[in-house]
């Protein structure tokens, strides 16, 4: 199962990454179906990204954007610098950095990408 979700998961960051982040939340939240131990929340967090990502990106929504991205900061900053492969450090400092942009009424100039090893 762990190869599966691995698979799913770089999957999902591929999609993200192309920011096709509407089919990056499906592929996220089948493995979260899936997933029954404490790297749930893990996964829920980047789900929460991928979402208020998606709002930002398709439906200019910077309140749900921001309310989504603090739930991911919640869910993430407890699996520390890497988790799964995933630079997590880098990954939080952009989202509070977004984060920071749409609280003071500012686009972001780009949206992060997601660093898998």
């Amino acid at each position: 199962m762990e190869n599966y979700n691995r698979s799913r998961l770089i999957q999902a960051i591929n999609k993200f990454n192309d920011q096709d982040f509407f089919e990056c939340h499906e592929i996220l939240e089948d493995i979260w179906f899936d997933v029954r131990d404490d790297s749930r929340d893990f996964y829920q967090g980047l789900l929460h990204i991928a979402v208020g990502f998606y709002h930002l990106s398709k439906k200019k929504n910077q309140k749900g954007t921001v309310i989504q991205l603090n739930k991911a900061l919640d869910k993430l900053t407890k699996f520390g610098n890497e988790f799964r492969g995933i630079e997590l450090d880098r990954l939080v400092i952009s989202i509070k950095n977004i984060i920071k942009k749409l609280n003071k009424k500012e686009l972001p100039k780009k949206l992060p990408k997601i660093i898998i090893n």
